[in-house]
């Protein structure tokens, strides 16, 4: 695969619900992204806000815009690419660009797994063709699991440009509090390895043919 361009970003999921959490934190800019790591083309930030952690995943993917809105309406292959996510569920289909869904990630022993329950919308710019997938937690959509931590606060947000050369520039943002208390051996564990084995899937599977090739009525390419 040739190096993309500077300019071409792209971006992770769900299970860096892990990451987002209350730790102490050196005096710093709390506006200002502080970059955690830059390996193998994935670029993972950070920064606080109020008493947990706002993270952002940047990378660079060549695949059409439907490609990638086709990858993330396949709820059910979210395990498949995702880093640590152990199942997923398509709850409710609202129309092509509103959904519901349930989403299990694994968490290393002694603590808990825990689950999600997001409200997704889709939209996209009519000026710069850009693609916005906005998801908001709704805990209490269906019952909690017994011995699984619901997560009770989650905002995320995919804003994918298109770029020259077929690339995509995009980005990722998480705004979330998984509960309870994640030692640091974990987060940093899961900042270097998690991002990079979750692109590298995803890298996989969208250069098929079919996410290649994919047209979608409700994308404009």
């Amino acid at each position: 695969m040739s190096e993309p361009p500077n300019t071409a970003l792209f971006s992770g999921l769900l299970w860096l619900l892990l990451f987002s959490i209350s730790l102490p934190l050196t005096a710093q800019d709390k506006n200002a992204w502080v970059l955690k790591n830059d390996k193998d083309a994935v670029k993972v930030y950070y920064r606080k806000s109020s008493d947990i952690y706002e993270l952002k995943l940047a990378t660079s993917l060549k695949v059409p815009l439907s490609g990638v809105a086709r990858l993330f309406d396949e709820v059910e292959k979210y395990p498949v690419w995702g880093y640590k996510i152990t199942e997923a569920r398509l709850l409710k289909r609202v129309s092509p660009t509103e959904m519901y869904y349930y989403s299990r990630l694994d968490f290393p022993w002694p603590m808990s797994d825990r689950d999600v329950v997001l409200h997704t919308k889709l939209q996209q710019d009519p000026k710069n063709g850009a693609v916005m997938s906005v998801s908001t937690a709704v805990p209490d959509y269906i019952p909690e699991v017994k011995g699984v931590v619901r997560v009770r606060k989650a905002d995320t947000k995919w804003t994918l440009i298109p770029g020259a050369g077929g690339w995509l520039y995009a980005e990722y943002y998480l705004h979330s509090d998984p509960g309870g208390n994640i030692p640091d051996w974990a987060i940093n564990l899961a900042l270097d390895v998690g991002p990079r084995e979750t692109v590298k899937s995803m890298r996989k599977i969208l250069a098929g043919a079919d996410y290649q090739n994919t047209k979608l009525a409700h994308i404009k390419e």
